[in-house]
């Protein structure tokens, strides 16, 4: 009787390369899907940017003509005095040659002194003015400097009382953008107006006015001195603590102010229509 062999086993069928490389596909897939997807996403942010480029363009050209941001500084008293100083020079010999002497000449120096006290009081009106379809938030400001100067004291300056010439003194104060002023500043200063003509003298600002006192008698007594102010602008407004003692009162009906600065309102009151801060 012959023997029964047994059948070869079958080859094992190979896992198609789909199945085999199902990974990799998937992640390519998910690739191809955020490079097209990225494609609408660079056209709209080409056309934020532009929309964003369009508006600042817009704004600067409201604000340029309105006013920008407004930092008020001031006021300053400014009394100039001579003072003798030794330079080298050269000058001609006997002999014709030139030799180096010590010569002694006389220069102009400046003495500043800041109010023994500054109040402000301000009120600022916003509006929203546009330009095609954007628009701008701009302000006027109608704001009142006032306060009063000690006699200057030139002891701790060691400047001589005859060498200070007091017919030059003058007050200064600096405002940023001084297109913005709707009205010719005037200097109250003890009871006598005078006119503040454009141009700061306030060390390192070109930008505001300037009004000389024009008096040869000395400042022996405490001065009262008041200044109003009325000038557009837009973005926001800083004040300056220039006096011994400050105190500002603002007042607006922009009913979201933002306080900044190194001296925050002591006291404030924020409403749907406008603030108040002290």
């Amino acid at each position: 009787m012959a023997e029964t062999q047994a059948a070869p086993p079958l080859p094992k069928s190979q896992p198609s390369f789909g199945r085999r490389h199902s990974t990799i596909i998937k992640l390519l897939g998910v690739g191809a899907l955020v490079l097209v997807l990225l494609i609408p996403l660079v056209m709209i942010t080409g056309v934020l940017s532009d929309r964003l480029s369009r508006r600042n363009e817009a704004v600067a050209d409201i604000t340029s003509s309105w006013g920008r941001e407004q930092n008020v500084i001031g006021p300053v008293l400014g009394i100039p005095f001579q003072y003798k100083f030794k330079a080298v020079k050269e000058t001609p010999g006997p002999d014709g040659k030139m030799e180096r002497r010590e010569v002694e000449e006389t220069g102009i120096g400046t003495a500043y002194f800041l109010p023994e006290s500054l109040k402000i009081d301000g009120n600022v009106q916003t509006q929203t003015l546009h330009r095609g379809i954007y628009e701008a938030a701009v302000f006027r400001a109608q704001v009142m400097l006032s306060g009063k100067f000690a006699p200057p004291d030139f002891g701790p300056l060691k400047i001589d009382l005859k060498d200070v010439q007091w017919k030059d003194a003058f007050v200064t104060i600096a405002v940023n953008d001084l297109r913005g002023t709707r009205e010719g500043l005037v200097l109250d200063w003890g009871g006598t107006k005078r006119p503040m003509l454009p141009g700061s003298q306030v060390p390192g600002y070109t930008t505001g006015a300037t009004a000389s006192l024009g008096s040869d008698q000395p400042i022996a007594s405490e001065i009262t001195f008041s200044i109003p102010l009325d000038f557009n602008g837009s973005d926001r407004v800083f004040f300056a603590p220039f006096g011994v003692q400050n105190e500002a009162t603002l007042k607006s009906n922009w009913p979201d102010p933002a306080f900044r600065g190194s001296f925050l309102p002591a006291e404030r009151s924020v409403r749907a229509d406008g603030f108040s801060a002290t």
